[in-house]
């Protein structure tokens, strides 16, 4: 899948894969769901993801639609039974109005290609999808105040019309690289194997302090592909042992590397939490184990 350039593509490449589904409102619901999925995914510089997880209130979406709430919601039960989409609501802390706990919108999780059904992991619902939010609303730029300017543009609720507000929907959600991202590349994001591939220059350094540099970015490269960004001593450790194994004639790097990669896969696509509990057990596992951790 090419990565997106423009709005417009993503309307192009969202009918493209909508078209396994049944003609009318849910197949129009899913494409506006994966517009702002696919225009995330560029904004991120995600690399191929088979998902995408982003924040948008459902009153934005169903407005951008021309839909109501209800509607949207009886098509989203249906996507969700496919395992197209999945969402659940969000919420924060409400300081400008006493503290109290609010719905910021709704988290949603599209589905670009495969056959695993969506799944909002744990991360990505703890995440702080809207960390200004209490700024939006005492300026008066919250989604209510947008659903209330997009009504008064004579915006009405018919549910067999094409047409689709995507300045309206783009606007709340999709993060923009002119402020900081409101989600890192450790959401919803498949690997970053460029990333990873640093592993594999390791043992070429040309020693002292080039060394030193080369494993302080391995180590960062696996403790961020694996979501375990608490454990960089550790990744540390374990890449300054592989380099002592390397030394004596062990290249265990490119082992790493395919395990680094197929944990992180694990740890997109839901099978595991915790990306890098993964990777150690299946390290532990392997024949190099014993020589690879035994000291120089």
């Amino acid at each position: 899948m090419q990565l997106l350039e423009t709005a417009a593509n993503a309307v192009n490449v969202a009918t493209v894969l909508s078209e396994q589904l049944p003609a009318g409102l849910i197949r129009r619901v899913y494409r506006a769901l994966l517009i702002p999925a696919l225009e995330n995914a560029r904004e991120r510089g995600y690399v191929n993801p088979s998902r995408v997880t982003f924040h948008c209130p459902a009153e934005i979406i169903a407005t951008a639609l021309g839909i109501s709430r209800m509607s949207l919601w009886r098509a989203v039960q249906v996507l969700k039974d496919a395992g197209l989409v999945d969402n659940r609501a969000h919420k924060a802390n409400l300081n400008c109005r006493g503290g109290r706990v609010r719905n910021t919108g709704s988290i949603w999780q599209v589905r670009l290609y495969g056959n695993k059904s969506c799944k909002l992991s744990y991360e990505e619902l703890r995440h702080a999808w809207r960390p200004n939010f209490n700024d939006e609303i005492r300026r008066g730029a919250g989604s209510h105040a947008a659903v209330k300017a997009a009504r008064g543009r004579n915006v009405t609720y018919k549910s067999n019309s094409l047409e689709l507000d995507l300045d309206l929907l783009l606007k709340h959600s999709v993060d923009s690289k002119k402020h900081t991202p409101s989600v890192g590349n450790s959401v919803c994001n498949t690997p970053k194997n460029a990333v990873l591939e640093c592993l594999l220059d390791v043992s070429s350094a040309r020693g002292g302090r080039d060394t030193v540099q080369m494993v302080d970015m391995a180590a960062s490269a696996l403790a961020q592909s694996l979501g375990d960004a608490k454990s960089l001593q550790f990744y540390r450790m374990i890449v300054w042992r592989a380099l002592r194994a390397n030394q004596r004639g062990l290249d265990v790097f490119p082992m790493l590397y395919h395990l680094a990669v197929r944990a992180r896969v694990d740890l997109v696509e839901n099978w595991s939490r915790k990306g890098g509990a993964v990777f150690v057990d299946r390290l532990k596992k392997t024949k190099f184990w014993d020589e690879f951790m035994r000291s120089p």
